[in-house]
C-alpha cells in the first residue's frame, strides 16, 4: 500500500528533526526557501496550518503546546525531495502527516519530561557514537554534513536532537520496558504459525471523507465483493477498481509479507482465512479493503536457528504495546489534546 509505505517512511525522518524554535512567531523569513516552500503548499492544497506567515496550536498539553512552527523542519525535510511533483501527493496524505507530526512531536516532549524528572542522562561518548553510525550510514561524516547542510540543518541541532531521542530510549528501557519477557511458548506459538502470506486486496480510501461518502464507498465496495464472490477475475477487479497505487496494477499483489508489515486487521485477515478465500470488507484507517488469500508459508528452518529472531520480534511486538499504553496514561496525566484534526 503505497500511502502506507509513504506516511511510515516519511514518520522516522519526522521523529529526527521535528523540534527546533518555539513560540509563536513564524519560524521563517519571506527570502527563505523554506518559506516559499510552504506558501507554495499551503495555497495549493488549502492547508493554513502550513501557512508559513502564521503560527498554529497543533497540540497542547498542561506544561506545552505544540505549534506548525515545531514539526516544520520535519515536514521541509521530508518533502521537499517532492517538490518538482506536489500535487501528486494527496491532499489528506499531507493533513494526516501533519497531525502525525504533532502528535510525535508532543509524545517525544511528554517522554522527555518524565525522563528529567528520573535525572535521565546521556554520556557525550555513547552521543558520539551514535553520531559515528549516522555517518557511516551515509557514507562518512562529510556527506552527512553536506546532506543535513542541503536540508537547512547543523551539525549542533542534529546532536541535540540524537541526545534526545537517546535519553528517551534509555528512559523506557528503563522504567517500561524492564517487565518485558518472552516465555518459552509464546516462542512455540510463533514458529508454529504462518511465516508470510501472499494476498492480492483491492482498497477504496475513506481517509478525510464525510460519514455520507465512506456509506457510498461501502457499498460500491460491497458490489465489487460480490463481483469477487461470483468468480470473476479478482486481478482485473482490483486493476479497475483499487485505489491503492502500489499494488493495483499489479492486480493487488502483495507477495510474502511477514506479520508486523501490516496494519492488524489487514494482517489478521491475511494470515487467519482459509488460502484461497475471499474476505468480508475489512475496515483500516485507510478505507475498506477486499482481500483474497493467494498462499501462506511455513516457517522452515529448525526452531533453534530462528529462536533468536522470534524472540526479537515478539520483544518489539511488546514493546510497542508497552510504550502505547504508557503515552495514553502520559497523556491523560498531561491534558493532552490534539487542537488541529484536519
Amino acid at each position: 500500500m503505497k500511502r502506507v509505505y509513504f506516511l511510515t517512511m516519511l514518520a522516522f525522518l519526522l521523529i529526527v528533526a521535528a523540534c527546533g524554535k518555539k513560540g509563536p512567531e513564524p519560524r521563517y523569513s519571506s527570502d527563505a526557501k523554506e518559506y516559499q516552500f510552504f506558501k507554495a503548499v499551503s495555497d495549493t492544497f488549502q492547508i493554513p496550518v502550513l501557512n508559513p506567515n502564521e503560527s498554529s496550536e497543533l497540540v497542547r498539553t498542561k506544561s506545552f503546546s505544540v505549534y506548525n512552527n515545531d514539526v516544520m523542519p520535519g515536514l521541509y525535510r521530508a518533502l521537499n525531495r517532492y517538490s518538482n511533483n506536489l500535487k501528486a501527493i494527496p491532499r489528506q496524505d499531507l493533513i494526516n502527516l501533519v497531525k502525525q507530526a504533532a502528535q510525535q512531536e508532543a509524545e517525544r516532549k511528554l517522554l522527555l519530561a518524565t525522563a528529567a524528572e528520573k535525572t535521565i542522562g546521556v554520556p557525550e561518548d555513547t552521543v558520539k557514537a551514535e553520531l559515528t553510525k549516522i555517518y557511516t550510514n551515509f557514507g562518512g561524516k562529510d556527506k552527512f554534513v553536506k546532506n543535513i547542510t542541503s536540508q537547512g540543518f547543523t551539525l549542533d541541532f542534529v546532536k541535540n536532537d540524537v541526545k534526545k531521542n537517546l535519553t528517551v530510549q534509555k528512559y523506557l528501557d528503563k522504567y517500561v520496558y524492564k517487565n518485558i519477557a518472552v516465555d518459552e511458548k509464546e516462542i512455540q506459538d510463533r514458529y508454529n504459525q504462518d511465516k508470510t502470506a501472499t494476498v492480492r486486496h483491492i482498497l477504496m480510501m475513506t481517509q478525510g471523507k464525510s460519514d455520507k461518502e465512506k456509506q457510498a464507498i461501502r457499498k460500491k465496495m460491497e458490489d465489487v465483493l460480490a463481483q469477487a464472490r461470483a468468480g470473476k477475475d479478482f486481478g482485473e477487479l482490483a486493476k479497475k477498481y483499487s485505489e491503492d497505487p502500489g499494488s493495483k496494477d499489479k492486480g493487488g499483489l502483495y507477495e510474502k509479507f511477514p506479520k508486523g508489515r501490516m496494519v492488524k486487521s489487514f494482517e489478521d485477515a491475511s494470515f487467519n482465512l482459509p488460502v484461497g478465500s475471499i474476505s468480508d470488507l475489512v475496515e483500516t484507517r485507510y478505507g475498506y479493503h477486499i482481500i483474497k488469500v493467494v498462499g501462506r508459508e511455513e516457517e522452515t528452518r529448525p526452531l533453534e536457528e530462528v529462536r533468536g529472531e522470534i524472540t526479537a520480534q515478539l520483544t518489539k511486538a511488546k514493546k510497542k504495546d508497552e510504550v502505547k499504553k504508557y503515552l495514553e496514561k502520559l497523556k491523560t496525566d498531561n491534558q493532552y489534546q490534539e487542537i488541529y484534526t484536519g
